[in-house]
């Protein structure tokens, strides 16, 4: 559920600015993309990955969208997803776009990156066409790993005070504000989380694992992401990081597969 897909151009500049001395976040162990993205996934056994992109500046979301339903054509297992910027303007047509004519599962937002509020009101036509469809907003609200705001929560009980029903998935389990997003999922049926990060060390994720028993409590909400090919460990450390809380084969079919298959609505994975 949380798999990076990009044009080659825009997934290397995401890399040179993951790995530059003024950054310094952490060294990309997979410089993939295309056939060769698609078939290290293949080849770890996943049969079925979102694509996820999303917009840097003004102008660029339009051609996203664009490659993202091309990719949509080429593999088939992507269950590709959009993204909109909201200074873009006409986001009500643009959404239309992307779930009625392109047939995407959802968008992905990441405000750290686009700096624009997950609340900003320009990206309410996008969730109330969202919530009528059933399709599912995948986002970055929280501050892991180096970002300074930690006010992602609010942001997102603001839109749910407006959009009860839309389905929601916070990336890498809220960390590092993690409790505040389960008082949400408390209190809001459609908050998931997705794994991306968690319980894998790296120097800029550190005890960044919310623990067994936040598994087996939001068991039915939670969904297996991994932010490939962006990372610095090999992709199935991600994997055997959820393996070794012991969760048994039940919890594990649920986070690996069921949750995300009953999320997207598909019928069989």
């Amino acid at each position: 559920m949380h798999v990076h897909l990009f044009p080659a151009p825009v997934f290397r500049a995401i890399w040179r600015f993951f790995e530059s001395s003024s950054n310094g976040l952490w060294n990309i162990r997979y410089r993939l993309h295309g056939d060769d993205h698609v078939r290290h996934l293949e080849e770890q056994g996943i049969r079925k990955f979102t694509g996820l992109l999303y917009a840097h500046k003004p102008g660029m979301a339009d051609s996203l969208n664009d490659f993202m339903a091309e990719s949509a054509q080429r593999y088939s297992g992507l269950l590709p997803f959009g993204t909109i910027y909201a200074a873009d303007g006409d986001v009500a047509a643009r959404s239309r776009r992307i779930f009625e004519d392109y047939g995407f599962y959802g968008i992905k937002l990441h405000p750290f990156v686009s700096r624009e509020q997950l609340d900003d009101r320009g990206f309410y036509p996008a969730y109330e066409i969202m919530e009528d469809l059933g399709r599912v907003l995948v986002c970055h609200p929280a501050s892991a790993p180096v970002y300074d705001a930690t006010d992602g929560a609010r942001r997102i009980s603001n839109i749910l005070s407006d959009f009860p029903g839309l389905r929601i998935v916070i990336a890498h389990c809220g960390a590092f504000e993690t409790r505040e997003y389960l008082e949400l999922a408390d209190r809001h049926e459609h908050v998931y989380f997705d794994t991306a990060m968690n319980c894998v060390h790296t120097h800029v994720f550190e005890n960044n694992c919310p623990g067994r028993e936040f598994f087996l409590r939001y068991q039915d909400r939670i969904v297996y992401g991994s932010d490939y090919p962006n990372i610095p460990y090999e992709y199935q450390e991600q994997r055997m990081s959820i393996q070794a809380l012991g969760l048994g084969p039940e919890i594990e079919k649920k986070i690996f597969e069921n949750n995300a298959t009953r999320l997207l609505r598909l019928e069989k994975v």
